[in-house]
Parts: structure tokens; C-alpha cells; sequence
């Protein structure tokens, strides 16, 4: 007997909420120190809109900083967050964990109507038996968001008919994922146009079209609201957000310009993280994308196809980070249901039970690699502990101005919402004349030094440690005995 739409809807609904759970409580949102970079900048960002509700409009990445390169949506977000939670690394995580669980539900309503009620469950048992989709799930970034936003979008218009008034609502929730990472819209906006074009043969005359021109319309209607937000209530800004939306987030990327090196990646990166991340279930991808492929004329088998191959525009990019794969591997794990579906479908009595073996073999290899991996801690170096220590030093330090050098300068912005600044970047790498401009900038208070030379930010020469033997006492031991516990790094305080 198969399930109801709405029994197989809240079959997915528990997966997903299982899977939360679980994530949580395997990984504490909590558990691990806020990285400095992405998870740095937006806490930062958020407690920006929270101390002043301006910089919703022009969001800044430093405490009470300039414009930044990051839109409003996922700030203002967090900033609910950090409201209720408080300054801590759970705030950022909490609505990661959420955004996750709305892609699986949002993926298997999509997935239902390309391969019915066993594609569905199985899209997202799939989806959260995916280490890699469990890992990247825990962390605070904007791409999480997006793809919630995105995959709501692409559930709801593939719900019915794509009638003008759907994909209004649908061209809206596009420009709330536009306005989460920009660019990276296209991963989500290239699906939904398929769900649309060339349209159902049975459409009404002229139906696909105006539905077309809905779409476009609640894009960029809801993705131009910071524009025109700026224009009015912060235009001396505009210019800088200009060049953001239309130089820095395509251009500079495409080319890599103003990009450290390490940013530049073969074009072969995104397959292979792809296929690794795949490896268990990449005969029922496979099979997924041979069955699609022969059903283009089906708005579901057309959109899953076209969000699955969403890796090969960012591999024009010189610019790639994993992370931007976020909003297609969902596609993968429609397509490895659909995949899965076409199988049973055609197979009876034995093959047929050895189809579903492989499947439930390769959901809980990967459900047994999230049960080992979760737990550990991937970034715990004691910033919460040091931060906590420096509040009280640091009180009275002006939020704008930089008061303390640091590796992940960005996550003790956010802890301690002061401006701070790195030993050293790719781009800008330590050399003998900061030492003699952190020495005459007297609003330097605190030194915190990366002995291990692992963190991102860079570490002093031996003069610059001599320097700090001189100028400033180390208070590494006293926040180790007030913490109980190890740092594994050291921190200074300018006498």
C-alpha cells in the first residue's frame, strides 16, 4: 500500500527532526570554539544589528565597522539568536541545525514528486545518513540558510500546478536566499526556472509565462530590498554595495582577484568532493541520472537534474570552498532516491530485496561514520576561555578600534564584540614593520599567539616574541587555572 502524501510528508518531517537531534546531541552547537572567518564575521554581524539596527540595512563584519561584503538576511537571523541565546557559539550554530533539517524535509516533498513516497523517504534518509552533509550542517554559514530558503523554494512550486501565484511566493523565498550569499543563488534559481520551463503541455495558454515573470518578479523584488534600503536610509554606502553585488561577488571570483591562492582550486575539486562525499551511494546517483534524463519532459526529474549538475557552473569560479556545495548535494541525494525508486520499481522478489540491502546498507555506513565523527572536537583551542578572561581587560577598549592581535582575530570579535587584527595574512604576511607599528599603537592590549602555527592569522617571529617577553606579562597560566583546563595558545597583556 502506498503511503498518503501527507503520511509520507510526515514520515520526512520525523526523519528530519530525528536527524537534528541526534546532530545535537552528538555535537553540541556549543561544544566546539567559534571559528574565526565565517563564523567570526556573521556573530559579529549580528551583534552589530542587535547594539544598532542600522547595520541591518548596511551590514558591517567588524565591530561597529565599515560596510562589509555580506548581505542582511543571515545577519539579521542570527541577531534573534544571539538575542535569545547570548553571545555564545550555540546562537550561530542553533539556526544551522534548523536550516538543515527544513533542506531534508524540503528535499523529500521534492523528491516525492519525481519518484513518489519511497523516493521521498529514502531522499532524505539519504540525506541525513551523509556524513558530509552532517559535518557541514553543525557549522555556522551562510550557504545553509540559502539552501533552506532555496529547497522551500523549489518544494513549493513543484506542490502544484506553477501557476503565477506559487512562483511569486517562490520567486520570494529565491531573493531571501539571494540575500543570504548572493551569487551563490543561481545553485537554487537554475532549478526552479526548470520546474517552470518549458512548462507542462497541459498548462493554459500563456500560463508557463506568466508564471515565468512571477518568479523573476518575487526574486527580484524581495532581492532588491537592501538596494533600495540603502539607497534610502544609508546612501552613502551605495556605491560600495553596487560593487559588491555586481563586481566582488561574480567578477572577483570568477578570476580570483583579491583572493589568497589557497582560494584557487582545479576545476576537478567540486566532482571529487562530490564523489567521495557519495562514494556508498553513486550507483543509485547514477541510475538517478540516466532515469531523469529520459524524463525531462517532468518538472520534478528536470529540476532535481538541474540542481545535481549545480557543481558544474561553480567549477567556472577560481574561487571554490566545499561549502558552496551545500545547496547541491541535496540534488545528489534526490537523485540517488530517484535512482533508488527506478530500481524497486523494476525489479521483483530477490533483485529487488538486494536493491533495498544496498540501500539501507549504504544509509547506515554513513549513519556509523556520523555516530564516530560527530563527537569529536574539531576546533576547541580555548577562545571562550580567553575571551572570557580579556572582557574585563578589554571593557573599556572603543568596539571600532582593533585592541588585541590574534590568530581568528574574527571569532574574539565576536566573543568580546572589540575590534581586533591578525599577526599575518596570505595576503598581508607578517613582516618586521608591524612589529613596529603593533609596538607604537598603544590601543593593542592583548597578544594572542599561536605557538603550534596552525591557526589561521598568522604568528609573530622570534624578535616579536622577545618583544612581548619585554612589553607584556603572560597570562596564559592564570586563564588555564580559572578555566581548568589547557589553551593551546598563549596570551599576553601589555604591561
Amino acid at each position: 500500500m502506498t503511503p498518503s502524501r501527507a503520511r509520507t510528508n510526515a514520515v520526512v518531517a520525523a526523519i528530519a527532526l530525528a536527524a537534528v537531534a541526534m546532530w545535537a546531541a552528538l555535537s553540541p552547537p556549543n561544544a566546539n570554539d567559534v571559528a574565526g572567518g565565517d563564523e567570526g564575521y556573521y556573530g559579529t554581524m549580528a551583534r552589530n544589528v542587535i547594539a544598532d539596527p542600522h547595520y541591518l540595512v548596511s551590514p558591517a563584519q567588524t565591530p561597529l565597522g565599515p560596510p562589509g561584503d555580506k548581505p542582511p538576511v543571515y545577519p539579521a537571523l542570527l541577531a534573534l539568536a544571539v538575542r535569545m541565546l547570548g553571545p555564545t557559539a550555540a546562537a550561530l550554530r542553533w539556526p544551522s541545525l534548523l536550516f538543515s533539517g527544513l533542506v531534508v524535509i524540503a528535499t523529500g516533498m521534492l523528491a516525492a514528486r519525481a519518484a513518489g513516497a519511497a523516493g521521498a523517504i529514502a531522499a532524505a534518509a539519504f540525506l541525513v545518513t551523509l556524513p558530509w552533509f552532517a559535518d557541514s550542517a553543525r557549522v555556522a554559514n551562510a550557504e545553509i540558510p540559502l539552501a533552506g530558503f532555496g529547497a522551500a523554494a523549489l518544494a513549493w512550486l513543484a506542490s502544484g500546478s506553477p501557476r503565477p501565484r506559487r512562483a511569486l511566493l517562490a520567486g520570494a523565498l529565491l531573493g531571501l536566499a539571494f540575500l543570504c550569499k548572493l551569487w551563490l543563488v543561481m545553485l537554487v534559481a537554475l532549478p526552479a526556472l526548470a520546474l517552470i520551463v518549458p512548462g507542462a503541455p497541459s498548462a493554459p495558454r500563456g500560463e508557463t509565462g506568466r508564471a515565468l515573470l512571477a518568479l523573476v518578479a518575487g526574486a527580484v523584488a524581495v532581492g532588491g530590498l537592501q538596494l533600495v534600503a540603502v539607497a534610502v536610509a544609508a546612501p552613502q554606502h551605495l556605491a560600495h554595495w553596487l560593487g559588491i553585488y555586481f563586481r566582488f561577488s561574480l567578477a572577483s571570483r570568477v578570476a580570483g582577484e583579491g583572493f589568497a591562492p589557497d582560494w584557487l582550486k582545479p576545476p576537478t575539486y567540486y566532482p571529487l568532493i562530490l564523489v567521495r562525499a557519495f562514494v556508498l551511494l553513486l550507483p543509485f546517483v547514477a541510475i538517478g541520472g540516466w532515469a531523469a534524463a529520459r524524463r525531462l519532459r517532468e518538472p520534478a526529474p528536470r529540476a532535481i537534474l538541474v540542481g545535481a549538475l549545480g557543481f558544474v557552473p561553480l567549477s567556472l569560479f577560481g574561487v571554490k570552498s566545499g561549502v558552496y556545495l551545500f545547496p547541491v548535494v541535496p540534488a545528489w541525494a534526490a537523485l540517488a532516491a530517484l535512482g533508488f525508486a527506478t530500481v524497486t520499481e523494476r525489479l521483483r522478489g530477490v533483485r529487488r530485496g538486494i536493491a533495498v540491502a544496498l540501500a539501507a546498507l549504504a544509509a547506515l555506513g554513513g549513519l556509523a561514520r556520523e555516530i564516530q565523527r560527530l563527537p569529536l572536537r574539531y576546533h576547541d583551542p580555548g577562545f571562550r576561555a580567553i575571551a572570557a578572561a580579556l572582557e574585563p581587560v578589554l571593557r573599556d577598549a572603543p568596539a571600532g578600534r582593533a585592541s588585541y592581535v590574534a590568530p581568528e582575530a574574527p571569532a574574539f570579535g565576536y566573543y568580546l564584540f572589540r575590534s581586533g587584527r591578525y599577526w599575518g595574512t596570505p595576503l598581508l604576511p607578517w613582516s618586521p614593520e608591524q612589529l613596529g607599528a603593533i609596538a607604537a599603537d598603544t590601543s593593542l592590549r592583548v597578544f594572542v599567539v599561536d605557538a603550534s602555527q596552525r591557526y589561521y592569522g598568522g604568528w609573530p617571529d622570534s624578535v616579536t616574541l622577545a618583544w612581548l617577553g619585554r612589553q607584556a606579562r603572560e597570562i596564559t597560566g592564570e586563564i588555564e587555572r580559572e578555566a581548568g583546563r589547557r589553551l593551546e595558545v598563549r596570551v599576553y597583556a601589555r604591561r
